[in-house]
């Protein structure tokens, strides 16, 4: 089972090692695909998660209890269909190839299930036709 989570973290939190309680304890094999850490030690981070799912369950809930703001990430970003044009300049930068040219029609579309939040493609989005929330 794979799954996405944001992580949130209030100041000092930083210095646990979410990724390292994640494969020790619970077997997880994590990727974190965003990390943010403000001046003052608080921040956020966007992860994926591979492994079982009581065992995911469980990671979460432990660092629930450590303090950590724990939710499932989904749908962060979204695609406003009436400004988009099909340009293509957001998939030229798309690292994860999320979003592509459909064949058929060659209209911009965006996977959200292999987006990273990376937010290369707001900068390339002339119209303003993405918007990513993590």
């Amino acid at each position: 089972m794979e799954c996405k989570y944001k992580i949130e973290f209030e100041e000092g939190a930083a210095q646990e090692s979410v990724t390292y309680i994640l494969v020790s304890e619970f077997s997880l094999k994590p990727n974190v695909l965003k990390a943010e850490i403000d001046g003052d030690g608080s921040g956020k981070m966007l992860i994926s998660l591979k492994g079982e799912e009581d065992d995911i369950v469980e990671g979460m809930e432990k660092l629930k209890s450590m303090g950590f703001k724990v939710t499932e990430f989904e749908g962060h970003i979204t695609h406003d269909m009436d400004r988009c044009f099909s340009c293509g300049a957001c998939v030229s930068v798309c690292p994860t190839r999320s979003i592509y040219h459909d064949k058929g029609t060659w209209i911009v579309k965006i996977n959200t299930g292999t987006c990273i939040g990376c937010g290369s493609c707001l900068g390339a989005c002339s119209v303003k036709a993405i918007n990513l929330v993590i």
